[in-house]
């Protein structure tokens, strides 16, 4: 017998179940857990289940080998509320690629129900929850990598804002590489707490008791219209923040079960907007495929800014994301519409074709990954999602962020006179994205 890998696993229990003559009602689904070892699992009682169908599952099981942990097919008997369990919103309708026969045909992609219980990650996968509050618009900066610009863009862009009369709220989730309050704040001018203190303070009844000492204003702002607020990832003069980031990401319990960190972080975003009142929210997210990256782009994003460069090192990092959300198709229609990708330090040299290259990659990307496919015939207007290459309002097509030398050591709070950058600079790199921004705001208040 052929050993089986975690690749196979999934692959043979989907290609088992079709064809197999089982019930439609209910539809067998598959439970991955944190191993990657599969099981069936029925909607039912086992008595419910017709006897030669269960044993055809139980056969089924068996044969994934070490991706099994017995033949035991699970049911509403093997759990204490079986309710929670099928019910679930992590259940998601998921579309496995079945590989080839013997002679190289292709056997297509079946559709299956699966709930896979990841260690991390699970965010990627999770929607908002339903029922939150009217807000200001939140735009998500994300990067696959550091290095990109991302945060002084964030700068920027605030400061481009606010110049125009929006109250901007930064908040600082990138908690484990916290620098967004270095770039807007001096040393001595920051709040008491942080975001990874309440985190902490939420889990003993105390969030909101430190939500006023949260936040500061930023001196970037004395050149503008409104105000920049700042909610940094540490408080002024944090001596311990290595053994609070060991529990921040816990989850918390609660009456009605434990609060997850995406639910947890989707409540402090809220009470702040309540407390400060911003016309927008920027979002200094995790670099990487963490999850606080996730909980920001699926559960907090109106508009995710997704950077990268002309490198294939963008572009193998977000086909795999793309491809995890491609193969959850719920999930995908969730969040394509909201993805924005910046093409961050856009070289002076060849601009023209580098701009070009990076268009039609993006394009490609979103077209192979998260668009609908096209039929041989053209489908009528509005009927599937594919913006067409040259759309400047689709998720593919970029802003694009100059690359200037003044930006790369930059203290954005320093002055022109005394080395800083001159208004002229600062929209000659990031105009495109503050105007771009912008668009997106005066169409909320249409």
């Amino acid at each position: 017998m052929a050993t089986i890998h975690f690749n196979d696993a999934l692959r043979r229990a989907a290609l088992s179940l079709r064809g197999a003559g089982l019930p439609d009602e209910p539809k067998a689904r598959v439970i991955r857990d944190v191993y990657g070892r599969l099981r069936f699992a029925l909607d039912c009682p086992l008595t419910d289940y017709p006897a030669e169908a269960l044993t055809k599952l139980q056969r089924f099981q068996s044969a994934l080998g070490p991706y099994a942990t017995n033949a035991e097919v699970l049911s509403h008997d093997s759990f204490s509320d079986p309710g929670a369990v099928f019910g679930s919103a992590d259940w998601h309708r998921t579309l496995v690629e079945l590989g080839a026969d013997e002679d190289g045909e292709p056997l297509g992609t079946a559709e299956i129900q699966l709930l896979d219980r990841q260690i991390t990650g699970q965010d990627w996968l999770r929607p908002p929850l339903e029922g939150g509050t009217a807000h200001p618009h939140r735009f998500v900066f994300f990067g696959l990598k550091g290095g990109v610009g991302r945060s002084t863009a964030l700068c920027m862009t605030a400061w481009g804002l606010a110049k125009r009369g929006k109250r901007v709220l930064l908040i600082d989730f990138d908690l484990e590489s916290p620098g967004l309050s270095g770039l807007v704040l001096p040393a001595n001018k920051g709040a008491d707490f942080g975001v990874v203190d309440w985190l902490l303070e939420d889990a003993v009844g105390q969030g909101d008791e430190i939500l006023p000492r949260m936040v500061s204003a930023s001196p970037l702002a004395e050149t503008t219209i409104d105000a920049i607020r700042v909610a940094a990832a540490m408080g002024v003069g944090e001596l311990d923040y290595l053994a609070k980031l060991s529990r921040a990401y816990a989850d918390v319990p609660s009456a009605s079960g434990p609060k997850r960190m995406g639910v947890r972080m989707r409540t402090m975003v809220e009470r702040l907007e309540a407390q400060e009142k911003p016309d927008v929210v920027l979002i200094d997210s995790r670099a990487g495929l963490h999850d606080l990256a996730a909980v920001s782009i699926t559960s907090l994003a109106d508009t995710a800014l997704l950077f990268a460069t002309g490198g294939a090192q963008s572009w193998t990092g977000y086909r795999q994301l793309f491809s995890h959300w491609q193969h959850r198709p719920d999930v995908a229609k969730h969040v394509r519409e909201r993805l924005v990708i910046v093409r961050a330090l856009t070289p002076k040299t060849d601009r023209e074709a580098s701009v070009r290259g990076f268009q039609r990659n993006a394009y490609e990307l979103f077209s192979e990954t998260l668009y609908d496919e096209l039929p041989a015939e053209q489908a009528e207007e509005g009927e599937l999602f594919h913006p067409g290459e040259k759309d400047e309002s689709a998720p593919h097509f970029p802003i694009l962020v100059d690359w200037d030398e003044r930006f790369q050591e930059f203290d954005p709070m320093l002055r022109p006179e005394d080395g800083g950058a001159t208004q002229a600079q600062i929209e000659g790199a990031f105009g495109q994205l503050i105007e771009r921004l912008l668009s997106r705001l005066d169409g909320d208040s249409v």
